[in-house]
């Protein structure tokens, strides 16, 4: 579990103080800011473990917000964006401002609970570098005329997380018990199941979701180390730098009893 403040940055009173409980709900504390410039003070001053602000605010608005501090290499926690218009423009930019996660105003505050546990626990500190030039990538290709209900495109769809799944533990199943004691394995399972979840992914939502893809799907292995994975997901972007880590997701799972060309050029 993450340690730190969560910040909250928005406009609107009441809105930060259902946030606030929200927050509170989980036993986190919560620091509150008006505008997007002191979105930046407090995160100066707290180092938040996770930030929640709305898009649209008076002066900087939450992207502004977001971008700058991408720039000031304070952007070191996953960012929710809240947004009150339903639009795959609000996607788009965020993504390319830097944000992790969206949620639509007006829903139940149980949508913004959930958000806040996923992402103090699961351990994903962002949404990987590779996986949100994806999720852009797909979201440029949709139109505006054809396309709505933005929220319900970012929703777990079972149907994938259960061929993700299926296709790990099939995997796993050919392989001996003792796969995964050693961490070389745990990094080349991750770097496959990562592959997986790409493939079964159906368009931008699916790849916004890539965290609760990989989360989910390791929660439910039958497998004594799963618990043990999180460390390996807070430095998915220092894994996915390596070419190693790339290839070992291109084909099926299995053992080597060799690691040498894994660990080779690593004292160089």
């Amino acid at each position: 579990m993450k340690t730190g403040p969560i910040l909250l940055v928005d406009d609107e009173p009441i809105v930060l103080q259902l946030h606030a409980a929200a927050v509170q709900h989980f036993g986190f504390e919560a620091i509150i800011a008006a505008t997007a410039e002191e979105g930046m003070q407090y995160t100066r001053a707290y180092q938040p473990a996770l930030v929640i602000t709305d898009v649209q605010m008076p002066g900087e608005g939450g992207f502004d917000f977001v971008a700058n501090l991408e720039r000031s290499g304070l952007k070191t926690m996953p960012v929710v964006f809240l947004t009150g218009y339903d639009d795959i423009d609000i996607v788009r930019s965020g993504l390319r401002a830097g944000g992790d996660d969206f949620i639509i105003k007006g829903g139940s505050i149980e949508k913004l609970r959930n958000r806040i546990a996923f992402w103090m626990v699961g351990g994903f500190t962002e949404l990987p570098t590779d996986v949100r030039r994806r999720a852009l990538t797909a979201a440029n290709t949709v139109t505006g005329d054809t396309f709505s209900n933005v929220e319900d495109h970012m929703q777990i769809n079972p149907d994938v997380l259960r061929r993700i799944s299926a296709r790990v533990s099939d995997e796993l199943a050919a392989l001996p018990e003792t796969f995964g004691e050693r961490l070389v394995e745990r990094i080349c399972f991750l770097g496959r199941l990562s592959k997986i979840a790409i493939e079964e992914s159906q368009g931008f939502g699916d790849m916004v979701r890539f965290p609760d893809y990989a989360v989910s799907a390791v929660r439910g292995l039958d497998i004594s180390w799963k618990n043990d994975i999180w460390p390996l997901f807070m430095r998915f972007d220092d894994w996915a730098c390596d070419t190693r880590f790339v290839l070992s997701g291109v084909e099926p799972l299995k053992q080597f009893f060799d690691y040498d060309w894994y660990n080779k050029g690593l004292d160089q």
